[in-house]
């Protein structure tokens, strides 16, 4: 019989990647659009219902992509079966775009995968050889980061580098969420709940002025800041639509000052952090650095006007502000006044010379020295305020009795351990358990403070945590993953600011389930692009030698 001339024939193979290509959005969107935003309708337990929702919706996206490329799979041994042949040719399923990759002249596995593959292996190593049973698979109580959360973040890495297509909406969605969480949080620093998330709560209580916006914890909103941050502020430096550029001024300018008012002393750091690997990448660019000024010239004026805001709101304003973070003197500093004249005067400078017509090797040369005098203060400034802040730390009772006590705990527990808890460590997420097994009481009350009682989960210190957990294994994994990225994405900004960002953060803080599954993330896509760029490269060149 003749065939149907309407008949369409539909590619298995093409279904697939276009569904997996939709699924990595719509995730994209629920790590950052959904999770952050998400509350459950109080602060009670948030992190159990963030959590809940992650895992809930990982798992089911898990499940779907692992249908899917099931049958890419199944569906590129059928059409290799019929054509006779083990040549997988051209056909795009998953396993072809590894060797897609192969032929370009990239390996299948690059430097990042290999130390991504080596993290998931000993997350699994160590959750097998672990003598704390479950906790070891699914984390300790209200964390949950133990092996099972370690894989879904290796598989967030994997499904982004090799699925992700880069759609523009899921990237505003993201910047649009984080600026409600910054008008949010903002309302918090003024008294002002529009969400009733503190019903139950008194002003004298301590998680009262701690907790912020939709994220929780003032230290889960740093973590947070240090990932989601990242792309409003790359997209601001490269964008060249006016309209585009005022939106994501706004929203960095805004997340830079809350990151300074939040509480929390990291928070001030992140700052610096992120305007200073600014200011280096403008190195490349003049307009990237000129527009780092503008940043800086927009915080340094918001934190007096935060300031002046909250004297005038009266005592409310006052008590929502964290007693042991930046008070309102520092806040209302006039010598923000005088930094933000200084930057504006800079950057009106560098506009000057760089959009005039007499433009010559002597232009870029001055440019070059006021942008090499400013990385000159500007770490002058850095290292200053450094010492000053380490002088302090070394004599302030919370840092010694608190997370400094617990630092060293965590050392201690660590060089008392055997041979396989130094290798292994005591599994993923173990840590209280294994803490709470190596010490006596009396031991553990050196930790004192707002501290003394609290369950120690973690070491509040991410690199403590993995030498603790996953041993030397896990740490040299995870920092190979982190070497490994810088070298590789070096010249993909949101992903460079959000590593080092990321990296500061993580020496005074711990995995959560609103920064980890957005780092990895975030890696994911830089993969993605890089990949993307160099396949590009490779096929401009074979171009441009059959044309010769």
């Amino acid at each position: 019989m003749p065939s149907n001339p309407f008949a369409v024939h539909i590619n298995p193979i093409l279904m697939a990647n276009e569904f997996l290509r939709i699924l990595c959005n719509l995730y994209m969107i629920v790590l950052t659009v959904l999770l952050p935003l998400y509350t459950g309708g109080t602060y009670v337990m948030l992190g159990d219902s963030k959590y809940a929702l992650f895992r809930n919706i990982s798992l089911f996206c898990l499940g779907l992509a692992g249908a899917a490329m099931l049958v890419d799979r199944l569906e590129c041994v059928a059409v290799r079966r019929k054509a006779g042949s083990n040549s997988m040719g051209h056909r795009p399923g998953w396993a072809a775009g590894w060797k897609e990759q192969h032929a370009a002249g990239q390996q299948m596995f690059n430097c990042v995968d290999r130390c991504m593959l080596c993290y998931g292996c000993t997350a699994v190593v160590s959750a097998l050889c672990s003598s704390y049973g479950a906790t070891a698979w699914t984390g300790y109580r209200e964390w949950y980061m133990g092996a099972l959360s370690q894989l879904v973040f290796v598989f967030i890495y994997f499904l982004f580098s090799r699925r992700y297509r880069g759609n523009a909406y899921s990237v505003y969605l993201w910047e649009a969420a984080f600026f409600f969480v910054v008008l949010l949080g903002f309302c918090s620093r003024l008294g002002w709940d529009p969400l009733n998330l503190l019903d139950g709560y008194n002003l004298e209580d301590w998680e009262y002025s701690h907790l912020i916006s939709t994220i929780g914890n003032i230290n889960w909103f740093c973590g947070y800041c240090s990932v989601a941050l990242a792309m409003p502020v790359a997209g601001y430096l490269k964008c060249r639509n006016r309209k585009k550029q005022i939106i994501l001024y706004t929203v960095s300018v805004l997340g830079l000052i809350l990151l300074c008012i939040q509480g929390s002393d990291v928070g001030p750091v992140l700052v610096a952090v992120c305007l200073g690997v600014c200011l280096l990448w403008g190195h490349r660019n003049v307009t990237a650095f000129g527009r780092t000024l503008l940043l800086a010239a927009g915080t340094a004026f918001g934190l007096p006007c935060y300031s002046g805001l909250v004297l005038l709101l009266g005592d409310e304003a006052r008590m929502a502000l964290p007693a042991d973070g930046p008070g309102l003197s520092a806040l209302g500093w006039a010598g923000w006044w005088l930094l933000g004249v200084a930057c504006i005067s800079l950057y009106s400078i560098i506009h000057r010379i760089s959009t005039s017509k007499r433009t010559s090797g002597r232009t870029e040369s001055v440019i070059k020295g006021l942008w090499l005098g400013t990385v000159i203060l500007g770490a002058a400034v850095l290292a200053v305020g450094g010492v000053l802040y380490l002088i302090w730390i070394s004599g302030s009772e919370d840092w010694i009795q608190g997370r400094g006590a617990l630092w060293r705990l965590s050392w201690q527990g660590f060089l008392r351990g055997d041979w396989k808890q130094k290798l292994l460590g005591a599994g993923p997420d173990c840590f209280a358990e294994y803490i709470y097994s190596m010490f006596s009481p009396e031991e553990l009350m050196e930790v004192e403070g707002h501290w003394a009682g609290a369950v120690f989960a973690n070491a509040h210190n991410q690199w403590l945590n993995h030498l603790v957990n996953t041993g030397f294994l896990g740490l040299c994994s995870a920092t190979g993953i982190g070497i490994a990225a810088l070298r590789r994405y070096r010249y993909y900004f949101p992903g460079i600011l959000a590593l080092v960002m990321y990296g500061v953060n993580s020496l005074v803080s711990f995995q959560q389930v609103l920064s980890t599954p957005m780092f990895f993330l975030m890696l994911g896509i830089c993969e993605y692009s890089v990949s993307r760029q160099r396949r590009q490269n490779v096929r401009q060149n074979e171009v441009g030698e059959i044309q010769d």
